[in-house]
């Protein structure tokens, strides 16, 4: 009996500490300013670079990619995309990356506005339709020198087409 009563009280002990272990964990606050906070355009651009870039800048999924860098100039209408290669590709994996890349940074936003247009067969996306889309494909190396380049292309507002590499008339 004796043996019982102190298992009784051990385990109410027990009990009574682990109640005050959880509520002492238990924190309170309304301050979220350190998160990432949404723009005037209510998007968490902060988020998007940082999804866009861990999507395409995987060198498990894209082992030639060094980097990924793209700007967005609201004001002209015009996007940039810079497309950053740590070995030489060709003119093709070129093109198709670069497909894969600006539809995908279009996407990305969509994920946080979903009254916009995904990108498809026929679209770089809602997002991206009223902006000049411009892309460079080129080894991170030799960046400046523009003759290294692998793809340079413009697509005017509005428009659809693949991506060709217009200094190859040039």
């Amino acid at each position: 009996m004796k043996k019982l009563m102190g298992n009784m009280a051990l385990l109410c002990l027990c009990v009574c500490l682990l109640c005050g272990c959880t509520e002492s964990t238990v924190i309170e606050t309304s301050d979220y300013s350190d998160l990432p906070q949404p723009g005037p355009d209510g998007l968490v651009w902060e988020q998007i670079w940082e999804d866009w870039r861990s999507i395409y800048e995987d060198t498990a999924a894209y082992p030639f990619i060094d980097t990924v860098n793209a700007s967005i100039d609201s004001e002209n209408g015009s996007a940039r995309f810079f497309l950053l290669t740590n070995s030489v590709i060709s003119e093709e994996e070129a093109i198709q990356f670069a497909m894969e890349a600006v539809k995908g940074f279009s996407d990305v936003i969509r994920e946080q506005d979903l009254s916009l247009e995904p990108s498809g067969s026929d679209s770089f996306g809602g997002y991206l339709k009223p902006f000049e889309i411009y892309v460079m494909v080129g080894p991170d190396g030799t960046k400046a020198d523009r003759s290294t380049w692998i793809l340079e292309d413009t697509v005017p507002a509005g428009e659809y087409r693949e991506f060709h590499n217009s200094t190859a008339a040039e």
